[in-house]
């Protein structure tokens, strides 16, 4: 996974397009809140200096999009297994990727304290991820489900 630094890219928002459909309404909501809350948090990014109230904000963003890991990658692997989509094992792995990804960027934030970068870092990935997971894998399931 790239961050920021290495992509190149400065933070941008995301569009939900019918592109991102997976066949159910129940995964296909959660995911357009998931990029709601990303652009969100881009909002955020903005201010190089932050208020404590604002970088309070953004840790409650970043809990968020924790709790939407573990609920929401529930939901859906559980969705992949029942309609027998085969990428239900890439799934579970990407899934597991972004977790540890997660639970990096809160260490260092223990480690260093908070830093802008450090969640600009974590924004991009999540951009990135989109873009790469659920484009590419989570997709799949919508001629599993239409079966």
């Amino acid at each position: 996974m790239l961050n920021s630094t290495e992509a190149g890219n400065e933070p941008h928002m995301i569009t939900w397009t019918k592109e991102f459909e997976t066949g159910s309404a129940i995964l296909d909501h959660q995911h357009q809140v998931l990029i709601d809350h990303l652009n969100l948090l881009e909002d955020q990014l903005q201010n190089l200096n932050p208020t404590p109230e604002e970088i309070v904000s953004a840790v409650q963003l970043v809990d968020y999009l924790e709790a939407y890991a573990n609920t929401h990658f529930s939901d859906e692997e559980q969705c992949m297994e029942r309609f027998r989509c085969p990428a239900h094992a890439q799934n579970q792995e990407e899934h597991e990727k972004l977790r540890g990804y997660i639970r990096h960027y809160k260490r260092l934030c223990e480690i260093e304290g908070f830093k802008v970068e450090l969640l600009r870092n974590l924004h991009e990935v999540f951009r990135l991820w989109i873009d790469d997971h659920i484009l590419k894998i989570d997709t799949q399931l919508k001629p599993c489900i239409k079966q």
